[in-house]
């Protein structure tokens, strides 16, 4: 199975990057080639971990793809580990886990994805952008977290 993993120094607080990862709700607010993001059902504790099911619509309008997909999402707030795993849609399986570790007032998100799609040929494709993609994603996400970062010493008006 394919293994993709980067870490990035985000100028946020840990545990402030870690409500942008939990926050699966908001990814369409600010991830690429995402159309939705949702959660599906109620959340519930599981041993202090908030387990849920998501629903994720990504698309690439000009090759014609659109792919949804249902995902169960752990988030353990005290390992600062938000873990979705999937086996619909293109999927054999996924496996996306992101992990945030406090690097003094910044912390350090390491986004690991573990995937075989069900097409060869798009596996192939998938693996030679797959890089490229996180790259996106891991910006798109470093840009969230300032905003809200500096949302949050905005004085209120």
């Amino acid at each position: 199975m394919p293994h993709f993993s980067t870490t990035r120094r985000v100028a946020v607080p840990a545990d402030l990057a870690y409500l942008v990862a939990a926050d699966v709700d908001a990814y369409k607010e600010f991830l690429p080639l995402l159309q939705r993001s949702q959660v599906r059902g109620e959340k519930r504790i599981e041993n202090g971990v908030e387990v849920f099911d998501s629903e994720l619509i990504v698309a690439y309008d000009k090759l014609g793809l659109r792919e949804v997909f249902v995902s169960r999402v752990t988030c353990d707030a005290v390992r600062r580990e938000v873990k979705a795993t999937s086996s619909e849609g293109a999927f054999r399986s996924m496996q996306t886990v992101w992990a945030i570790k406090a690097a003094g007032p910044n912390s350090d998100v390491t986004v690991t994805i573990d995937y075989a799609l069900k097409n060869p040929l798009l596996q192939i494709a998938v693996a030679g952008v797959m890089g490229m993609a996180v790259e996106k994603i891991m910006a798109a996400f470093e840009q969230r977290s300032r905003n809200l970062a500096a949302a949050m010493v905005q004085p209120q008006a």
